[in-house]
């Protein structure tokens, strides 16, 4: 896994053909952009490209993990960690307390990289997720964060 960074304004098409890739329903270009901007953060883990990218959203003392993804040729190399772990650090510079996710019930592998890095499950949204497979509940996370 190589470097971890703050996302460029020249990453953006490289993390959102990640995102589409990703996605069984995408954001548009515009909201995909519009995430990278104040109030969010957006960070990209490199090799010699764009491999993944995580997009975080602070408000008061609370951020939400807006999204994050890893391109297929960059997955099971640590990039999803090496991301996840930047994104708690960069929180917890920023004075947040909570950090918070969504994740589709049926991503056992996220799921369980979030509970690697101590997210508890505190709710579930039936059915929030419209996908090709149909209806996928969304699990709400939560991970404390100390400064």
């Amino acid at each position: 896994m190589g470097n971890v960074r703050t996302m460029q304004a020249a990453d953006i098409p490289a993390a959102y053909a990640i995102h589409q890739q990703a996605q069984p329903r995408p954001w548009s270009p515009a909201t995909f952009e519009d995430c990278t901007h104040t109030p969010y953060h957006g960070l990209v883990a490199e090799n010699d490209s764009v491999a993944g990218y995580a997009l975080i959203l602070c408000v008061a003392d609370e951020a939400t993990l807006m999204d994050i993804a890893v391109a297929e040729s960059a997955r099971r190399s640590g990039t999803g960690s090496a991301l996840l772990s930047r994104v708690i650090q960069y929180c917890q510079q920023c004075g947040m307390r909570s950090l918070f996710l969504e994740v589709r019930a049926n991503n056992p592998a996220a799921i369980g990289l979030y509970r690697k890095y101590g997210f508890e499950q505190i709710d579930t949204r039936k059915g929030y997720y419209n996908t090709p497979e149909g209806k996928i509940d969304g699990v709400i996370m939560r991970r404390a964060l100390t400064a």
